[in-house]
Order: structure tokens, then C-alpha cells, then sequence
């Protein structure tokens, strides 16, 4: 219980809130004390003055009379007062029986007025004295037991003591109510991510009512939700996509071995042929596999790009001669267009030059004789865009929407040579890149292909 999180949020919301109340407790304490004690200090100024003024008309015996008449308003033993003449000797006293110690006189060449407190008896009771010089030199001396002063301080402090108690067990409650409705969306985390685990991928958080922070949490958990239940989907479609592929090219090779130790031993250009077959197929499973762990690799975060400063529009140019007399032996008219001086993004070359060359390589499979390719690459605000055009025989509005998943081939594409990962590995590079790819087609009219790239900074 102890090491829970739930009790240890409840203890220090306990001790902070005991704390708190300690603090603004020692805060009126303190201010009462000076209170209580400004105003007797006040009450017996009043009196010293009162006594010396009748001191002043009426003389000894009429202050002799107030003083008897003022301490029987104390019931006499609290309230103490003396003559002293200028000489210090003492005049008239009324003192207490219970004050029993010595009584220390005022200081004959200090202050007019002198404050002291002092112990009054052997059970260390104090009382505060005050002195007042009077018109003829001599001193009234007048004491104030602080029984009544102590008294209500410490009926303070049992307030407070069970005042205290009553904030500490509303501290807990609090506490424990508070800590307990912030752990409920906890508990429904753990709970959510324990169903998750067992294999329940469609369950989600709900944490509406538990502060922003919470939802917040619940939005992003959520989020990663979604994206590994879709990287799943999407394995089991690559899974069953592999399967599918790879079934054709080792029933071939498997077909083209047979066929090999069956043939002739003296028949050699057919096992030449055949071989050559199984190196050709091997290589087209070999590309396959290769470029699937790629586009994971590059998807997932993994790959590591060797990033340098790449002309874009160089890149363009040196595909485009490559790319040029294939274009030319399938009849097809290929042109280039870039704008003056290089056009710089952060990359990595070499992927940047494959995502070139898978453009352009779609485009003139896909684009029958006669047809027309334009490339083009120039700077757009504060991005690069490149774009590869044609007049191929388009993209469907229906598998528009499907053409950069993996293995997808729309229907009018499954007689051309391929395996559907090209703009899948594509869009791989340019997300690696931090850019957009789109692609805007029409069934039979063409397609065009736009790459936006972010510009070097200067």
C-alpha cells in the first residue's frame, strides 16, 4: 500500500494541506498575540495616565482610593500599583497576595515610561509592569497579571489542535477523493492497453470529463492506436501479398530446374537457358524482397539517410538521359524543363535518384507509342517541386485512392510488368524527406505526379 501511487498522491496532498493550515495557523496566532497584548499595553496606559492625573489634583489619598477601587475591578489579585517619590522609596502599594516575589522598581534616571514583564510567584506566573513618571518627579508604577493573556492564547491553540485534526482528516478525504478521480483514467489506461494485449485492437479511450491534460492523452493514445492497428493491417496485407508474389517466380524456378535435370545431358544450351531463367527470376525475387524491407525500414524510422546538399534539378537531368533512349525505342517523346541554377533540398542522393528513376520508369511503362513525358523542377516558395507528366493511360478516380498501398495494381495496369511497390516506395522516400507527394489523373488521359520537397536553408 505503501509503495502505491494512489497513497503516496494522498499523503503529500495530506501534508501540504496540514502544512498550509500550520503556516496561516502561526500567521493569526502570531497576529492575535500582538493584539491581545497592544491592547493591555493600551488598557494600562490609559490607567498609569488616568492615576497620574489624579494624582496631579487629588493627591496620594485620592489615588490611594482609585487604586483600591480599580483592583477590586481585577478581583484583587491581578492587579498590582505603588507610589514611588522621585528618591524611589515607596509610597502607597496594592499588591496581591499571590505575587509574592519582589517587584523590580523603575529605573530613576531612564525613560518616562518603562515597560517590563517579570515573574510574580514561584509557580512562574508573569505580569507586565509599566511605569510612569509623574509632574513631581516621582513614579506609578502598574502591573497587569498575564494569567487572562495566556489563558486565551492557549484556548487558541486547542482550537486550533482540533482544528487541525478536522483539516487533516478533510485533507484525506479530499485527497483520497482527488487522487482516486485523477487514477480512474489511469486505471482505464492500464485496463484499455491490458485488452489491447490480449488481442482487442478496436477498443479506445474515452476520458471526457477528466481535464484537458487526460483527454489530451487519451487523443494520443489513441492516435498510436490507430497507426499500429493499421501498420498490422498492413503487414497482413504485405504478408498475403508476399505469398501471393512469390508463388508465381519459385513455381517457375522450381518448373525451370525440373525441366533442367530432365533435359539431355548433351542439350547444354537448354540448361544454359534455363539457368539464365532461374538467375533472371531469383534477381526479380531478390529486387522484390528488397525493395518491400526498404519501404518498412523507411516507413518505421530506421533507415538512416546519408543527408547532403542534392541539385535536385541535376538529378532530373542525369535520369532524363538515362531514361531517354528507352523513352525513344518505345516511341515516346520525353522532354525536360528547369529553372535557372541549381535547385537545392537536404537529402540523400541516391534515394532521391531512385525516386526519379521510379517516376520516370511508370511513366514510360505506362505510356503507350506516340505518347508524350515532360518533367519539370522548380522552386515553389519555400519548397522544391517536381513533377513528372504523361499521357499513359491514366488512373481510375476508384484507384486513385489505393495507389500508393503496397502491392495495389489497378485494373487497367495488370498486364504491364510489376509488383504494385512502386509509388508505395516513392512516397516512402519522399515522407523520409519530409515532403508531399500527390498525383492527379484521369482514366485515360494521363497522369501527372507532383513531389514537393523542402528547400536547403540558406
Amino acid at each position: 500500500m505503501f509503495r502505491t501511487l494512489r497513497f503516496r498522491l494522498t499523503f503529500w496532498h495530506t501534508v501540504i494541506f496540514a502544512a498550509m493550515a500550520i503556516v496561516v495557523f502561526g500567521i493569526a496566532y502570531q497576529t492575535t498575540s500582538n493584539q491581545l497584548l497592544a491592547s493591555l499595553d493600551e488598557s494600562m496606559q490609559d490607567t498609569a495616565v488616568e492615576f497620574s492625573d489624579l494624582y496631579r489634583v487629588g493627591g496620594i489619598k485620592d489615588l490611594h482610593t482609585e487604586v483600591a477601587s480599580e483592583s477590586l475591578s481585577h478581583d484583587g489579585d491581578r492587579f498590582f500599583a505603588r507610589y514611588l517619590n522621585a528618591e524611589g522609596q515607596t509610597i502607597m502599594v496594592n499588591r496581591p497576595s499571590s505575587w509574592t516575589r519582589l517587584l523590580p522598581k523603575p529605573d530613576l534616571h531612564g525613560k518616562q515610561m518603562q515597560w517590563l514583564n517579570v515573574a510574580i510567584n514561584d509557580a512562574d506566573e508573569t505580569a507586565r509592569l509599566l511605569a510612569l513618571r509623574s509632574f513631581d518627579g516621582g513614579w506609578i508604577q502598574i502591573g497587569m497579571s498575564l494569567k487572562d493573556y495566556h489563558t486565551q492564547l492557549g484556548q487558541i491553540i486547542r482550537i486550533f489542535a482540533w482544528s487541525l485534526m478536522v483539516v487533516v482528516a478533510v485533507g484525506v478525504l479530499t485527497g483520497w477523493w482527488q487522487v482516486r478521480h485523477v487514477l480512474a483514467a489511469v486505471d482505464q489506461v492500464r485496463r484499455t492497453a491490458v485488452e489491447i494485449g490480449e488481442g482487442e485492437l478496436d477498443r479506445r479511450l474515452v476520458l471526457d470529463g477528466h481535464g484537458e491534460e487526460l483527454v489530451e492523452l487519451a487523443d494520443v493514445f489513441n492516435t498510436m492506436l490507430d497507426r499500429i492497428q493499421k501498420l498490422l493491417g498492413e503487414m497482413r496485407d504485405v504478408s498475403d501479398h508476399v505469398a501471393h508474389d512469390l508463388r508465381t517466380p519459385v513455381a517457375r524456378i522450381r518448373g525451370m530446374a525440373e525441366s533442367s535435370l530432365t533435359t539431355n545431358q548433351h542439350e547444354t544450351g537448354s540448361r544454359h537457358e534455363a539457368l539464365a531463367a532461374i538467375i533472371e527470376e531469383c534477381d526479380r525475387l531478390s529486387a522484390l524482397i528488397n525493395t518491400m524491407l526498404e519501404i518498412a525500414q523507411t516507413d518505421s524510422g530506421l533507415t538512416h539517410l546519408e543527408v547532403e546538399s542534392v541539385d535536385i534539378a541535376e538529378l532530373l537531368r542525369e535520369a532524363h538521359d538515362l531514361f531517354l533512349p528507352v523513352a525513344e525505342d518505345a516511341g515516346i517523346d520525353m522532354q525536360i524543363t528547369a529553372d535557372a541554377g541549381p535547385l537545392r533540398v537536404p537529402g540523400d542522393a541516391t534515394r532521391l535518384q531512385r525516386l526519379i528513376a521510379n517516376l520516370l520508369d511508370n511513366a514510360i511503362k505506362f505510356t503507350p507509342a506516340g505518347g508524350h513525358i515532360s518533367c519539370a523542377v522548380c522552386r515553389r516558395g519555400s519548397a522544391i517541386e517536381l513533377t513528372v507528366s504523361d499521357t499513359g493511360i491514366g488512373i481510375s478516380t476508384v484507384a486513385l485512392s489505393h495507389i500508393f498501398e503496397r502491392f495495389y495494381r489497378a485494373d487497367n495496369s495488370r498486364s504491364t510488368p510489376g509488383n504494385g511497390l512502386g509509388l508505395s516506395y516513392a512516397k516512402s522516400i519522399v515522407g523520409a524527406h519530409r515532403g508531399n507527394i500527390r498525383i492527379d489523373s484521369r482514366d485515360g488521359q494521363g497522369t501527372s505526379v507532383i513531389v514537393e520537397l523542402p528547400v536547403e536553408a540558406v
